[in-house]
């Protein structure tokens, strides 16, 4: 038996079970697969609301009380992500920011997305710098078909920045039918592909006076702020990354330091288990049942955290009869009433959707509720996109509210 089952492998899932394994607990994750670091882009948004995210937080935690912010406190916000950050910085990738500033960055499309902590190696993209007169440069592979730097480069000059683009060639031995941003990454690994980027690089800044370049983040999966260096001194401009479609690889990089930190903490890690249903005595989970080769596997646990995310992680799914369902533990959720309810009629509604507040009401301990407010497990903890309540995607803050309630479940 284990001492704590957490199920869910995103941000929240990985802060619990490192809280719960720092603590000398035998930990267990369990999730049918990796969580929305994959798809993320690998930054820390806290919230997108005005230029001082940690005011904007104290705020929306006085208008709503059931708010994940609200709920983890604000020592659990700044430790959860200290935590993190230190993690990152031990593993040579560092998060750069602030939490009373929101940075500026490029999206793959050329827009300026806030962020209140990015990875070192897109902090030379912030928009600040890039207002800064002199210019910029937006270079990628023609093979990577989702990033498009003419789009991104005349999108920042209608912003005022100076920017232009150009684009890269792959060596005559890597031309593939499909490149995507692992591969790229993988190849950015190599030594002599980046030699050869590199030489592209030089030749571009030499004709151009480009004293920064903007490249799809791309630039390898375990030593990107080596590689960056590296890049950067053979071009002689500075090098920023911008974030690009699924899969993500900075997320994945985020993801992977976790898992590393996880495990030299003795915990396991079970993916592809996908949980199916739980067996309770009273209001105590007992175990969880999750799908295996040929028949179900049980696992038992003394407490459990429940970090599967909302429907944008599939932790809530719609059934044909037109009903939402929390898929593992079948828990209550805080749904709009009826099918009609869940869309506003405009598609671009400035309050976002209701469906997408889905989620299941917790008390201050972060264990559910049902919808008379009575206790349904005594030893179960909700955390971030499972929680009801809130958009994360529309405020802004889906890696804030994630770090901050699995940080706190992870201490309590």
């Amino acid at each position: 038996m284990y001492d704590t089952i957490v199920i869910g492998a995103g941000l929240a899932g990985m802060m619990a079970a490192i809280g719960r394994a720092e603590r000398g607990e035998r930990v267990l994750v369990l999730a049918k697969g990796h969580g929305a670091t994959h798809w993320s882009t690998g930054c820390i948004d806290l919230l997108a609301g005005g230029e001082d995210p940690w005011a904007a937080i104290a705020q929306v935690a006085v208008q709503n009380p059931q708010h994940p912010y609200a709920l983890a406190g604000p020592r659990m916000i700044e430790d959860g992500i200290n935590r993190l950050r230190a993690i990152a910085e031990a593993a040579g990738y560092p998060l750069v920011g602030s939490f009373t500033r929101n940075l500026l960055l490029p999206t793959a499309l050329g827009a300026l997305r806030p962020t209140a902590f990015a990875p070192a190696t897109m902090i030379a993209g912030d928009a600040r710098q890039l207002r800064d007169g002199r210019p910029t440069l937006i270079a990628s592979f023609a093979e990577l078909r989702d990033f498009f730097p003419p789009l991104i480069a005349a999108n920042l000059r209608a912003q005022g920045i100076p920017a232009e683009a150009a684009q890269l060639t792959l060596p005559p031995t890597h031309h593939r039918h499909d490149i995507s941003p692992v591969t790229l990454a993988r190849l950015c690994d190599q030594p002599t592909f980046r030699a050869h980027l590199g030489e592209q690089l030089a030749d571009l800044v030499r004709k151009g006076g480009y004293v920064r370049i903007g490249l799809p983040a791309i630039l390898g999966l375990k030593h990107a702020t080596e590689i960056v260096r590296d890049l950067q001194n053979r071009a002689g401009a500075l090098i920023f990354e911008i974030p690009t479609l699924p899969v993500s690889v900075p997320g994945m990089r985020l993801y992977h330091l976790l898992e590393d930190a996880f495990l030299k903490l003795g915990g396991r890690i079970q993916l592809g288990g996908f949980v199916m249903r739980a067996e309770h005595i009273g209001d105590t989970l007992v175990a969880v049942f999750s799908e295996a080769a040929a028949r179900e596997q049980r696992h038992t646990a003394r407490r459990w955290v429940l970090a599967t995310g909302g429907i944008l992680g599939g932790g809530v799914r719609a059934t044909p009869d037109g009903h939402l369902h929390e898929t593992a533990l079948d828990l209550p959720l805080q749904t709009p009433d009826g099918r009609a309810g869940w869309f506003a009629p405009r598609f671009l509604n400035a309050h976002g959707h209701p469906v997408f507040q889905t989620g299941v009401r917790v008390d201050q301990r972060l264990r559910p509720l049902d919808a008379a407010g009575r206790l349904v497990y005594e030893n179960v903890q909700i955390t971030g996109g499972a929680l009801a309540g809130y958009d994360p995607i529309r405020e802004g803050c889906l890696e804030g509210a994630a770090i901050a309630t699995g940080w706190a479940a992870g201490q309590t």
